[in-house]
C-alpha cells in the first residue's frame, strides 16, 4: 500500500517526495510563525471553492505585508500540480485535501529589518482526508469543552488572517483533550462571547433560527459561508450575533463547520446535552443539501473510508 512518503509536495517551484522536502531552519515561518495558509478539499477529485480560498489567502498576504511579493497564479499552479501528482494515491470514490503555505522566506538574522531581501517560501502538500477522526461523530455527535484560554482579540491580531500562529488554539486543544480525549475545544473572547473552535466555526439552532457568532473575532470560514448560503436557500432565519455560553447551553441543536468534514453535529457542551439525535434535523438537512450540490454523500464517504482511502 502506498503511504504518505510516496506523495509529492511542492517546495518553491519544485515537486519533490514528501520525505525529501525541506525548508530553511531560518525561515521566518518557523522562527516567527509567520505562515499564511489555506486548506482546500476536493469532491469527486475537483477542488471545492478554490477561488474563495485563494481570495482569503490574498487577504491574509495583504495583512502580512506580502501581497506584492507573492504571485497568486503561482500559488494556484502549485495547488493544482500537487493535486494532479497525488490523486492516483486516493481511491476514485474518496477525496483528499491540499494545503498551501506561504512565508516571508529566509531573512535571518533580521527578518523585520530587511524583509524584501528574501524570496517568499511557497509550499503545497496533500494528504488523505482524516475520516477516521470524525466519521462516527456524524451519528454520535461531538462533545465540546470550553477552554479557559481566550481567543486573541482583534485589537491584537486580526482573526480573519488565516495563520499558523495559533498557540492559544494549541493550549485549548490540549485542555479539551485532558478533560475528554474525544472533545473539541470551544474558545470564548475576552468579553466572554463564543468565538470558534480550534479549526472550525460553530452554529446553533434555537426555535428554528440559525445562530452563529459575528465575524468580529473569528476566521470567516468557507464552510461557514456555505452553510449560511444553504440556510438562506431554505428561507431559514439567520442571526449573526454575539452569543454567550447561556445561548450555547440552551440551543436545540449545535454543529461545527470546517473544510474536512463540512458539518459535524455537537452532542454536548461542557457536559450539557445538546439535542437528542445526531445529526439534528437542521444539520442533517444541510448535510443532505451540501451532498447533493457536490455529488458526494459526505457522511457515507467518511464512514466508508474511515479505515483509510489510499489505493493499493
Amino acid at each position: 500500500m502506498a503511504d504518505d512518503s510516496d506523495r509529492l509536495v511542492y517546495v518553491n517551484g519544485r515537486l519533490v517526495l514528501q520525505r525529501d522536502a525541506v525548508i530553511s531552519l531560518f525561515d521566518v515561518g518557523r522562527l516567527y510563525g509567520v505562515t499564511l495558509y489555506e486548506s482546500v478539499r476536493t469532491f469527486r477529485h475537483e477542488f471545492f471553492k478554490l477561488e474563495e480560498h485563494l481570495r482569503r489567502l490574498a487577504g491574509s498576504l495583504s495583512y502580512a505585508g506580502l501581497a506584492g511579493r507573492v504571485d497568486l497564479d503561482r500559488v494556484l499552479k502549485a495547488v493544482r500540480q500537487v493535486l494532479t501528482a497525488n490523486e492516483h494515491l486516493t481511491h476514485p470514490d474518496d477525496d483528499l485535501w491540499v494545503c498551501v503555505e506561504v512565508t516571508p522566506g529566509e531573512t535571518f538574522p533580521m527578518p523585520l529589518v530587511s524583509p524584501q531581501s528574501a524570496e517568499p517560501t511557497i509550499v503545497a502538500y496533500s494528504s488523505a482526508l482524516p475520516h477516521a477522526s470524525y466519521a462516527r461523530h456524524y451519528t454520535e455527535g461531538k462533545p465540546v469543552v470550553t477552554a479557559p484560554f481566550r481567543n486573541i482579540p482583534p485589537q491584537c491580531f486580526e482573526q480573519r488572517c488565516k495563520s499558523r500562529s495559533r498557540f492559544p488554539h494549541y493550549l485549548a486543544k490540549r485542555h479539551a483533550h485532558q478533560v475528554d480525549p474525544d472533545a473539541f475545544a470551544l474558545l470564548l473572547d475576552t468579553d466572554g462571547f463564543v468565538t470558534e473552535g480550534t479549526g472550525a466555526n460553530i452554529f446553533f439552532v434555537s426555535n428554528g433560527i440559525l445562530l452563529t457568532p459575528t465575524t468580529r473575532n473569528i476566521l470567516d470560514g468557507i464552510s461557514r459561508q456555505t452553510v449560511l448560503d444553504l440556510a438562506r436557500r431554505r428561507g431559514m432565519a439567520v442571526l449573526e450575533k454575539d452569543l454567550t455560553l447561556y445561548d450555547a447551553y440552551n440551543a436545540d441543536e449545535a454543529f461545527w463547520t470546517t473544510t474536512s468534514y463540512c458539518i459535524l453535529p455537537i452532542s454536548s457542551i461542557d457536559g450539557r446535552r445538546i439535542g437528542t439525535v445526531w445529526p439534528g434535523p437542521y444539520a442533517k438537512a444541510f448535510l443532505d443539501a451540501w451532498s447533493e450540490d457536490v455529488g458526494v454523500d459526505i457522511v457515507g464517504q467518511a464512514q466508508r473510508f474511515a479505515g483509510g482511502g489510499m489505493v493499493k
